[in-house]
């Protein structure tokens, strides 16, 4: 099944209505009678670029076309906003209000002449969308002295999906009334598969353009949960003279998709190899850190070893002091006891002060 586009009704949209036969056709039997007589449509011609601003850029489709008036020298720019969104927008003429004045001030700046902007909504949501006076956004009871002070005006507005079938045929054989019944039933993909005549009034005749059939059939697939088999069906009993180019189309958009699943599978696959060569790298980063950890520890068990061994040196050391100083002792108590030598002459025998000697001899006298 294709992937659906990111912004399907709004592709569709541009590569219909962006076509001046469509625009032309939608301003001579779309707009009201009395406006129409004071326009030269024969002179419609498309804007390249747009007025629209950053903020705007979501909500508007970036159609412009431009027409003068029969008796004026005077160009009225019309702006198509498409609204593919499922809510009605709750305040769309301050949306609009800000397009307008857009538009102007490009006029300005391209040093032209000023020149009325008539918006033109195409909707194609479900949900009703009800017109109201821009005055209403501030309540029903709001003082008709403040009506002055408050921007006037109006937006041309189709609602597709509320046109009934025989108000789109009364429009006569055209490309307007094959993309008009493709945007309403969209959404009803077995209406589609079961009235194709319907859809495709007309393309079936000698110097229809098959591009804009492709356009059609790309987007009733491309938009709809149809399986192969369903799709190849429906091709099937197309007239003849659609069956052909219809197969063909629905080839390359298989092909297309095989290309973007392959590129896909190709960029997941990419993904995969990064990511498990970052994970590698961090298993790799954390088994050296984990080595760098149990070196630290290394050293700083040999660190204790060592001073533990140098604190075993040092304890020894003051034993080994110890027993020397106690060997002093019991010579000395040798020597004054047994061989009743003189303080002096001991001292001098022992290498010790003869007051450390009286001090050694009287503690021993108490202590016996």
């Amino acid at each position: 099944m294709p992937k659906k586009p990111a912004k399907p009704h709004d592709e569709f949209f541009k590569a219909t209505f962006g076509r001046l036969e469509i625009a032309l056709d939608y301003v001579q039997k779309m707009l009201p009678a009395e406006l129409v007589a004071e326009l030269d449509t024969n002179k419609l011609t498309r804007v390249n670029g747009s007025y629209v601003s950053k903020t705007l850029q979501e909500y508007f489709s970036d159609l412009i076309f431009e027409l003068p008036f029969k008796r004026q020298d005077l160009a009225c720019n019309i702006c198509l906003l498409f609204e593919h969104k499922s809510e009605v927008p709750t305040h769309p003429h301050l949306q609009l209000l800000r397009y307008i004045l857009d538009g102007m001030e490009e006029q300005l700046k391209q040093k032209k002449k000023l020149s009325p902007i008539i918006p033109i909504i195409i909707y194609q949501g479900k949900k009703r969308w009800k017109v109201r006076d821009l005055s209403r956004y501030f309540g029903k009871s709001i003082p008709e002295s403040l009506l002055r002070y408050l921007p006037r005006f109006d937006y041309h507005l189709t609602h597709v999906n509320a046109l009934g079938d025989e108000v789109i045929l009364a429009l006569g054989k055209s490309l307007l009334v094959n993309a008009l019944f493709m945007m309403k039933y969209i959404r009803e993909p077995d209406f589609i598969i079961q009235h194709p005549q319907q859809i495709f009034i007309g393309l079936d005749e000698e110097g229809s353009p098959e591009d804009f059939f492709q356009v059609l059939l790309v987007y009733f697939v491309k938009n709809t949960e149809l399986a192969p088999a369903q799709v190849r069906e429906f091709i099937e009993i197309l007239p003849t003279a659609l069956n052909k180019a219809a197969m063909s189309t629905y080839e390359k958009i298989i092909a297309e998709v095989k290309t973007q699943a392959d590129s896909l599978l190709a960029e997941e696959r990419q993904r995969t190899a990064t990511e498990r060569q970052r994970a590698e790298e961090a298993l790799q980063r954390g088994e050296e850190e984990r080595q760098r950890a149990e070196e630290a520890l290394q050293r700083e068990e040999e660190e204790r070893q060592r001073a533990t061994a140098a604190l075993q040196r040092e304890e020894e050391a003051l034993q080994r002091e110890e027993e020397e100083h106690q060997r002093l002792n019991r010579l000395i108590y040798y020597l004054h006891d047994v061989m009743q030598l003189p303080v002096s002459n001991i001292a001098e025998m022992m290498g010790v002060e003869a007051q450390y000697v009286l001090e050694l001899l009287k503690q021993g006298s108490a202590e016996g």
